[in-house]
């Protein structure tokens, strides 16, 4: 049997010329959005190349073409002869170019590790179907673990604990299974699939003058899938849904369910989908609707039904009860009201959120139904909107309601002024405010009266909550903020309580500085009796959860009994000096997304010829007051070098330094691997070479680069004193405003080589 590759070949490509609207006749002129759209393809480009230019990678090859790409849109934006169809073919290519280089040049070189606990939860699904056993009973902290995570980047409770399980329904794992199947073994690829999928989606549906710019709200969504977010997969079932809706809307509404299926946030969509359903029926309405209803929960439930047989409490317990009241509380904040709240020193309990959320969403609704025939496209907006109060307003969960919203407005042109109508107009006696409603702009009335009705709403919501919550507080005193180990934040806090409650508190400490409270830990688990004080010493639990020099931050105290806000400090502005050398003795760790691994706060690794996912550094010891080892397993032909390097830039003065060093008797013999310290300004460099081969120190000027080797006992520990700002101004260089000073291993033959530093501390005459 003979087939017919390239007649099948051209027919596809017709068909996706047709779809994308790429073959119509070119003797239509583009228009101003058509060539807005250009433009906002040709800036995403050369943006693109410009971060490419300023990461020092491989991918700076393709900065040019980039460049080139992008600079030749930007210059057919503003061609009066610019067809329609050549803008929208050159806006897709241009997009996706972009969008594809900028996804593999965070994902490869810059973020090259997962960095939020719930991809980590979606890959340990997939690993758990793939093995045939249910996730649900099963905790995410040994995969956190594997991927190196600090403590700051769990989910925290208000008591004190995290976040362990896999809180997602089954399609969050189950709709990126086949694409790992396949060797997609990053999940952010899959997810980055379901991403151009969608835009492909909406660029092909939209009619072909708002192709170009339909893409625009785009731009930032590669960034997001890079950063794991997952929210594109549920997002391409509710754009689905929402193509699906004019064709079948029984099979929309099941898509909305598969949405919810891999994140409860979609099912919010729900309650508008029907009311629009009633609303589109033009007979038997109570049927459709029903029917319609049906087919919603069977799209949510169809593929939980294994896990939900296979083990019905776990997954109750994962999916459902964190979202009910009397579960495990999960710490407040976002970029909605609790956000905005947590800044002003407020923490409502997540009861206050879910009532104005229930609220809102009654109010939204009613709007919805009764002002339907001007705000059935917009109805992706009210579920950003409820959202805005939820008390984990993330930014993922509004933003990626605008890819259903986008196709909806793009391909209907729904007029902005959504609903032209009064509230005091059948009111004979017509109050004051309402003149001064008439006085406004049509399309200004319902954002200032929905304005006004949601200050109502949170005020008096507000109200209710503090009228019934107990007026007795826990009064929270920063006494000191220190910074005992040198990295350059507060990491150290002492703070006194004073209960003035007649209940028994037992405290958990958050510091709130800049996007979600962090988790601290304390000295003490003991209980605060009531009308009583006591002292605590709280601590961060790594590096990015201490709080930067020069920046404000506050601390919560929440009751781990109750689960609610007890009590809060006043703002503070930690004055803390900057360090000559951050964390000189190495006890401070955390993820750095780009190396793939724990390092120490404060420093960059670099590897050179090793494969990223290796490791190569580590803890000398669980001992917090412990240093690092290096690690280099050279195993390939002896063709290239390979090397560690860890690094921070400082001033000249800072270089002068005592290391602590343990180097076996394998390393630094000169001819298989080598310990060493290099100090550089980009021109210049002084290297340093610790030898247990020799047992003279010899010191080699040059123009640009001097080199010296300093003998050392091997297999034991032995401290060596540097000094590169002396010979830096020996060798006549200019002094710079600051330098590199790295620590590196480095191999060039088959072995297995290790080194260990305890600490980098300053002779006592430059303390």
């Amino acid at each position: 049997m003979i087939i017919p590759v390239r007649r099948i070949s051209d027919l596809l490509v017709t068909c996706a010329g047709h779809f994308l609207g790429l073959n119509q006749d070119t003797s239509t002129a583009a228009r101003r959005g058509t060539r807005i759209g250009l433009f906002v393809s040709g800036a995403f480009l050369v943006s693109v190349g410009l971060l490419i230019v300023l990461v020092p990678s491989l991918f700076v090859v393709l900065a040019l073409p980039i460049f080139l790409f992008g600079g030749y849109n930007l210059v057919n934006s503003r061609r009066k002869t610019l067809s329609l169809s050549r803008s929208n073919l050159l806006s897709l290519s241009g997009h996706l170019c972009a969008a594809l280089v900028l996804y593999i040049l965070l994902t490869r070189i810059l973020w090259v590790t997962y960095m939020t606990d719930s991809i980590v939860g979606s890959y340990m699904g997939v690993l758990k179907i793939l093995m045939l056993q249910n996730p649900y009973g099963y905790s995410i902290k040994p995969f956190l673990d594997q991927f190196s995570f600090s403590p700051s980047f769990y989910t925290p409770r208000v008591d004190g604990s995290f976040e362990f399980h896999l809180n997602y329904p089954a399609l969050n794992f189950l709709s990126l299974l086949p694409l790992y199947a396949v060797g997609l073994h990053d999940l952010r690829d899959g997810v980055f699939v379901f991403h151009i999928l969608s835009v492909l989606v909406i660029f092909g549906l939209v009619p072909s003058r708002q192709k170009a710019l339909s893409l625009a709200p785009f731009i930032f969504f590669p960034a997001f899938v890079a950063s794991s977010w997952t929210d594109s997969v549920w997002a391409f079932f509710l754009l689905a849904g929402t193509v699906l809706w004019y064709r079948n809307r029984n099979i929309g509404l099941a898509m909305v369910g598969l949405a919810g299926a891999t994140k409860q946030i979609a099912l919010i969509a729900a309650p508008f989908l029907i009311i629009r359903l009633w609303q589109e029926s033009p007979t038997s309405r109570l049927r459709n609707t029903l029917a319609g209803t049906v087919a919603l929960a069977v799209g949510f439930l169809g593929p939980n039904i294994p896990f939900i047989l296979s083990a019905p409490s776990q997954w109750w317990i994962a999916t459902i009860a964190p979202y009910l009241p009397g579960g495990a509380v999960e710490v407040p904040g976002g970029i909605g009201l609790s956000g905005i709240l947590l800044r002003l020193g407020i923490a409502p309990p997540p009861l206050f959120f879910v009532v104005l959320m229930g609220l809102v969403g009654m109010g939204s609704l009613y709007l919805y139904a009764t002002r339907y025939s001007k705000s059935r496209y917009y109805v992706w907006i009210f579920p950003a909107l409820i959202l805005f109060f939820y008390y984990r307003s993330f930014p993922n969960y509004i933003f990626y309601w605008s890819l259903p919203l986008a196709l909806e407005f793009f391909r209907n042109k729904p007029a902005l002024s959504i609903w032209h109508f009064s509230p005091f107009s059948r009111i004979a006696l017509r109050p004051t405010i309402a003149l001064g409603l008439h006085s406004l702009r049509v399309r200004l009335r319902v954002p200032f009266l929905a304005g006004l009705l949601l200050t109502t709403i949170f005020v008096g919501a507000y109200g209710v909550y503090v009228s019934s919550s107990p007026t007795y507080k826990v009064e929270v005193r920063i006494n000191s903020v220190t910074d005992p180990d040198g990295i350059g934040a507060a990491t150290l806090l002492n703070l006194t309580l004073d209960n003035q409650t007649p209940q028994l508190i037992t405290p958990s400490f958050f510091v709130y500085w800049l996007y979600l409270p962090y988790l601290w830990s304390s000295n003490s688990s003991n209980t605060l009796p009531p009308w009583s004080s006591a002292s605590y010493i709280v601590t961060a639990t790594d590096g990015v959860g201490a709080v930067p020099r020069s920046t404000s931050f506050w601390v919560y105290v929440f009751d781990t009994n109750t689960g609610n806000l007890v009590g809060q400090s006043l703002r503070l502005t930690p004055n803390i000096p900057v360090p000559a050398l951050a964390n000189p003795h190495f006890r401070w760790w955390t993820l750095d997304v780009g190396a793939g691994t724990q390092v120490p706060f404060g420093w960059k690794l670099i590897k050179t010829n090793i494969d990223q996912f290796t490791s190569v550094i580590q803890r000398l010891d669980q001992n917090p007051t412990a240093g690092m080892s290096l690690l280099l397993n050279y195993s390939a032909p002896a063709v290239n070098l390979e090397k560690i390097m860890l690094s921070q830039k400082v001033l000249l003065n800072a270089t002068t330094v005592n290391l602590s060093l343990f180097d076996p008797l394998a390393t630094s013999t000169g001819s298989q691997a080598i310990l060493g310290v290099t100090v550089t300004d980009g021109a210049h460099e002084i290297t340093y070479l610790f030898s247990n081969a020799t047992a003279k120190s010899t010191f080699v000027p040059s123009a640009y680069n001097a080199s010296a080797i300093i003998p050392i006992t091997a297999s034991t520990w032995t401290t060596v004193s540097i000094n590169p700002s002396q010979a830096w101004l020996a060798q006549g260089w200019a002094v710079p405003n600051q330098v590199t000073f790295a620590i590196f291993l480095q191999a060039n033959h088959i072995g297995l080589y290790s080194a260990s530093i305890r600490d980098v501390t300053y002779p006592s005459s430059v303390k």
